[in-house]
């Protein structure tokens, strides 16, 4: 056997599995980068999400806010009409 056959008998076969190993690691690189962005794209859109539910429960809380400063105003008046009109019973007694 001629160092030349043995070049081509050892060299080629691990010639051909380095560039595999270089083919695979290129395509490993190109798939983890599709995850990547697919990801980056599924954060975005929670992101929106979550900004659109924060925007919702804020209104919400204004919505409250305002129901309740409104029932505070009708009691406080309620109990004013409620005085007034307990003056008049007396007035009409008396």
């Amino acid at each position: 056997m001629t160092n030349f056959q043995l070049l081509l008998s050892i060299g080629i076969p691990s010639l051909l599995i380095v560039v595999g190993f270089v083919y695979n690691n290129a395509r490993l690189n190109t798939i983890e980068a599709n995850v990547s962005a697919r990801f980056n794209s599924v954060d975005a859109r929670f992101g929106s999400i979550e900004t659109n539910v924060s925007s919702g429960f804020q209104d919400i809380r204004t919505r409250l806010n305002t129901i309740e400063a409104d029932l505070r105003q009708f009691y406080r008046d309620l109990g004013r009409h409620e005085a007034e009109i307990n003056a008049l019973k007396e007035h009409r007694r008396s």
